[in-house]
């Protein structure tokens, strides 16, 4: 493997790929009589792909809910090997440069496969994740621009339970604005602009799908992404605006202090203040991996998002 291959799982080993699952088990034995306890059990699959320089941090990500949940991580990067070398860890395997056409087999034959399947896709030719979802109990679209895998990923809800981890991300800002309609004085009266602003347009895009989606809005509603001054790109958005005959609600991230602060225009009473949590990628895929059942909430949110253009 190359020098940016041994950064990822830098204290596994390198195996031929049909010695995999032997080194696995040889691994977990050393292992058992090492700690000098029973083995612990493994609960699902997490199948990565992506170029390889994402599949570092992801790796790191998943290695803290390996220990803690035994979860087997499978991270594949695309190339034009047929036959590529793996680098082995106990809980992980990593293949560097995978043909695309081999992409199914590798996942079918080293997936857990009496037990959940994700797939966390961070990137990869859009033309192999429609064939590889068919292996997965759960797809979760996380990559930089998802213009191309957003409409496959709509195609294919009804054979396997698709989210994109930016929904994750904007669950505090969905929860902070779901509160807010419960007061009577912003639930009564129309909505007529939404202004959303942030560093990441398909965030914005999302959130702004969701929206219309949930609240039936038709096209007397004006949307406004923004990309926001901030350009922190940590962040799934900055601020939020609504106006509602004659009320102004907006909802800004305090990135000093990890909060968001939600307020009508002119009412101390309706201040509220959510901390943010914890957004680092270990905490985000672990949530979303916590979710198994199908999300017609973001499927919605999505299919509005599509139709919604992207600030230019």
């Amino acid at each position: 493997m190359n020098a940016l291959d041994t950064t990822l799982l830098p204290n596994g080993r390198d195996v031929p790929f049909a010695d995999i699952e032997a080194t696995l088990a040889r691994l977990a034995r050393d292992d058992r009589r090492r700690k000098g306890g029973p083995a612990r059990a493994q609960t699902a699959t997490v199948v990565v792909v992506g170029e390889r320089d994402r599949l570092v941090d992801a790796a790191e990500a998943l290695a803290h809910l390996s220990e803690a949940e035994g979860v087997r991580a499978i991270l594949i990067s695309e190339g034009g090997e047929t036959a590529p070398t793996a680098r082995v860890t106990e809980h992980a395997i990593g293949i560097a440069g995978l043909a695309p056409q081999f992409l199914n087999n590798a996942v079918a034959a080293l997936r857990l496969s009496s037990l959940p399947t994700a797939v966390w896709w961070r990137g990869g030719a859009p033309e192999s994740l429609q064939d590889i979802a068919r292996l997965a109990d759960r797809l979760i679209i996380d990559v930089v621009d998802p213009s191309r895998a957003w409409p496959i990923a709509r195609s294919i809800v009804e054979q396997s339970a698709v989210t994109d981890l930016r929904w994750t991300r904007l669950t505090r800002w969905r929860s902070v604005v779901a509160h807010l309609f419960d007061l009577p004085e912003v639930r009564s009266v129309p909505v007529t602009r939404l202004s959303v602003a942030g560093p990441d347009p398909f965030a914005a895009r999302l959130f702004a799908g969701w929206l219309r989606s949930a609240l039936h809005w038709g096209p007397d509603v004006t949307i406004d992404l923004r990309p926001s001054e901030s350009g922190d790109q940590r962040a799934a958005l900055d601020a939020v605006e609504l106006d509602a005959d004659g009320h102004h609600v907006s909802i800004t991230r305090r990135a000093t202090r990890g909060c968001l602060r939600a307020e009508i225009a002119g009412r101390d009473a309706s201040t509220r203040v959510v901390p943010l949590g914890e957004g680092t990628l270990t905490a985000v895929i672990g949530e979303e991996l916590g979710v198994r059942t199908r999300d017609l909430t973001f499927e919605r949110a999505l299919a509005a998002a599509l139709e919604i253009p992207a600030w230019q």
